[in-house]
């Protein structure tokens, strides 16, 4: 008491105030959620994709089990620019405002646009009430779901961390079904790129090198939106950018920004956006892909499956039909030289013209995209996972982080 009368109360506690332990569920109340798939799950709009993140439901199955994104789960949606992660983003949002709950948006590099917002929730908003034949006033409602939108711009990466690792009741309402963080990837990239020359690093400064500051950085993270997650029962929903990785056999490849080790454990569902051509009405059109990569932390057999296509509008995104099976086959790889009969004499002899396997793994990484590249945020090793560059560095002891 006499301590307290001097010193006063402790304001820095670095313990997140109401997320010390998860929320005491009582057996009716479980009982009643398992039934209630809304309360459990946030729509993406599109009815298959819902079937796929429900665990063994496969599209164009007859079970009519609503689903969507899971809450109380982090879900990476990552792909290419202009594959359809924001507009997916924003479906969600506008489907949890309709559903009467709170969205939380947080910018991370590219500000959010709130007309589109808007056309999307007032479209979704219609849609729902010509199926369920009410009357309801739109014009009344709109008020009370942009009172339920909170959206911050959190362009540092401590500021991120502060929000997600200390949430209070006014950043983020207790009624709050989905939290969407939009470029997390390229925030991470920017403040703690991927290191270029470990060795040299670890061994000037005497301390953790930069590979091991971005991996305690993405655990500490990811963690954070795990209990953010779990305690207050909402669907965390990260948009992630992408990166070209070489590959001495299959050449260059699309994945993650963020592909380390611990994020991945970290992720318990992700999906993957891409475009592709599909047929409709004698018509060859772009479609927008989304496909399935693991799902409640278990990784699918293939690399992607469950795909659905849909189409991107003004007024939110719509289902459209496309036979993934056709495209695959289009899609293989060509067949040799050798296995078409017209084999061109000495073709395959490489021994002729000086080629050896250790040119492939000598050669430099691939340049930047140019139109739409994510790769000048992550640094010049576009051509190396996280993994990869931690194995080149050497440890550091904990005498030596002491020290620093």
């Amino acid at each position: 008491m006499v301590y307290h009368s001097i010193h006063g109360y402790d304001r820095a506690s670095f313990d997140a105030p109401g997320t010390h332990r998860l929320p005491t569920v009582s057996a009716s109340q479980a009982l009643d959620e398992l039934d209630n798939d809304a309360s459990t799950h946030v729509s993406t709009g599109i009815r298959e994709l819902d079937r796929s993140l429900i665990s063994n439901t496969t599209v164009g199955s007859q079970d009519t089990t609503k689903g969507g994104v899971q809450r109380g789960q982090v879900t990476e949606i990552w792909g290419p620019p202009g594959a359809g992660k924001t507009a997916l983003g924003l479906q969600l949002t506008a489907n949890a405002l309709c559903d009467g709950d709170a969205v939380v948006w947080v910018d991370c590099f590219q500000v959010l646009q709130h007309d589109r917002l808007r056309a999307v929730t007032n479209a979704t908003k219609s849609r729902r009430n010509s199926q369920e034949n009410s009357a309801l006033d739109a014009s009344g409602s709109q008020e009370g779901d942009s009172s339920q939108f909170y959206h911050y711009s959190c362009l540092t990466l401590p500021h991120l961390v502060a929000l997600v690792s200390r949430p209070t009741a006014k950043l983020i309402p207790h009624k709050c079904s989905l939290i969407v963080i939009s470029s997390l990837s390229a925030l991470v990239n920017s403040a703690l790129p991927k290191s270029h020359d470990g060795k040299a690093t670890s061994k000037s400064n005497k301390g953790p090198s930069p590979s091991a500051k971005r991996t305690q950085a993405l655990l500490s993270i990811v963690n954070a939106l795990h209990k953010l997650a779990a305690t207050r029962n909402c669907a965390v929903v990260v948009l992630s950018q992408c990166a070209t990785k070489m590959h001495s056999e299959r050449g260059a490849t699309l994945t993650a920004a963020v592909n380390a080790s611990v994020w991945e454990q970290g992720i318990s569902t992700r999906l993957v956006m891409f475009r592709d051509w599909a047929w409709q009405e004698n018509n060859l059109t772009s479609v927008f892909l989304a496909g399935l990569q693991k799902l409640d932390g278990k990784a699918c057999h293939e690399v992607v499956e469950n795909v659905v296509a849909f189409k991107v509008e003004l007024d939110g995104i719509t289902q459209v039909p496309y036979e993934a099976l056709q495209t695959f086959e289009l899609a293989r790889h060509k067949r040799k030289l050798g296995q078409t009969e017209l084999e061109v004499p000495d073709s395959e002899d490489d021994e002729d013209y000086g080629w050896a396997d250790e040119d492939e793994a000598a050669m430099p990484a691939p340049p930047p995209q140019w139109q739409g590249s994510e790769d000048l945020i992550l640094g010049q090793d576009i051509g190396q996972s996280e993994d990869e560059n931690s194995e080149q560095e050497e440890p550091v002891t904990d005498d030596e982080s002491i020290m620093k």
